[in-house]
C-alpha cells in the first residue's frame, strides 16, 4: 500500500506541475481557462497533501468543485493521450512513448479521485442519517415508571 501512495504522490505532483504550466501558458489567450487550470493545480496539491498526511484540506461542502477540477484533469489527460497518439506516428521519439502511459495514469487518477470522493460523501450522508443515530436523538435515555417497575428506555 505504501508503494501505491508514493505512486499517487508522484502522479498527482506531475499533474499539479502540468496544470500550473498550462495556467501560465494559457494566460495570454484566456484568463478564465488559466484560472481554471490554476484551481485544478491547487486541487492536485490537495490530493498530494491527502496522500502524504492523510488529511483533507478541502471541506466536504466543496465536493462539487473538486469533482469539476478532477473532470478538468481527466480532460487534460484525454487531450494528452490523443495528442501523443496522433503525433507518435510522425515523430517516434521517447517523449510521445512516455506521454501515452502517463496520460492513461492521469486519467485513471482523476477518475479514481472522483470515485473516492463519491464514496466518502455517500458514507458521510449514510452516517449522518443512520436509523440508530436518529433513534438516539429522538428517544434519549430516560427512566420511565410503568406501574411498579422502572424501565430504562434506550
Amino acid at each position: 500500500m505504501r508503494v501505491y501512495r508514493i505512486f499517487r504522490i508522484i502522479v498527482n505532483s506531475f499533474a499539479m506541475i502540468l496544470m500550473l504550466l498550462l495556467a501560465f501558458f494559457v494566460w495570454n489567450y484566456s484568463p478564465l481557462y488559466s484560472f481554471i487550470f490554476f484551481l485544478a493545480s491547487l486541487d492536485q496539491f490537495e490530493d498530494v497533501y491527502f496522500y502524504v498526511y492523510r488529511k483533507r484540506l478541502v471541506p466536504v461542502w466543496l465536493f462539487p468543485f473538486d469533482v469539476m477540477f478532477e473532470v478538468v484533469l481527466a480532460g487534460i489527460g484525454v487531450a494528452i493521450l490523443i495528442f501523443s497518439l496522433i503525433y507518435y506516428s510522425y515523430f517516434q521519439t521517447w517523449f510521445f512513448r512516455v506521454m501515452i502511459p502517463l496520460s492513461i495514469v492521469i486519467i485513471y487518477s482523476a477518475i479514481e479521485d472522483i470515485v473516492v470522493w463519491m464514496r466518502s460523501a455517500r458514507a458521510k450522508t449514510e452516517e449522518t442519517l443512520s436509523p440508530s443515530m436518529v433513534a438516539h436523538y429522538v428517544c434519549p435515555k430516560e427512566e420511565i415508571h410503568e406501574g411498579r417497575k422502572f424501565v430504562r428506555r434506550k
